[in-house]
């Protein structure tokens, strides 16, 4: 019985000092508009608000030219060209505005009140997955799908 007892303690006391992460959801999704521009879509679950969202070259911002990030959006689903959010958010870039062949990109926002992080929205994409897409796709949790598949992977995951 100590036994049991020490290691549920030993359990629990690496829990409280590892703490966890927050889970990363494949709730976002790009694709090309019939211009050839990236466009973004940002679905969080129900009626959360995403308060942070950011593009970078790649998951290390800084680390990165390109690049555009924001805080304090407060909103909820929205769509937008990738390089152009919506005029209302402070938005601090650098680097080239467009898509580079061969290069890799991280897009993510956050979702939680006040300093907590309940989960991240994350998508990472390729030019060249970009332009692989047929029309009516989109790309998503790593893969390319469509727009109806993407609908039922945000319902799942939330």
């Amino acid at each position: 019985m100590r036994r049991r007892g020490a290691v549920l303690g030993a359990v629990a006391g690496g829990l409280l000092l590892g703490g966890c992460s927050p889970a990363d959801l494949p709730l976002a999704a790009v694709w090309l508009d019939a211009d050839g521009k990236p466009v973004v879509s940002v679905r969080p679950c129900g009626d959360d608000r995403v308060r942070r969202l950011s593009l970078s070259g790649s998951e290390d911002e800084a680390s990165d030219d390109t690049f555009w990030r924001t805080a304090g959006a407060g909103t909820g689903a929205v769509t937008f060209p990738l390089f152009s959010p919506p005029r209302s958010w402070k938005v601090d870039r650098g680097g080239p505005q467009r898509l580079l062949t061969g290069r890799g990109y991280w897009f993510s926002g956050t979702v939680g009140q006040g300093q907590n992080v309940d989960y991240r929205i994350v998508v990472t994409f390729a030019a060249d997955d970009l332009t692989r897409l047929e029309p009516g796709q989109v790309w998503a949790d790593e893969r390319a799908m469509s727009r109806d598949a993407f609908d039922k992977l945000v319902d799942d995951k939330c």
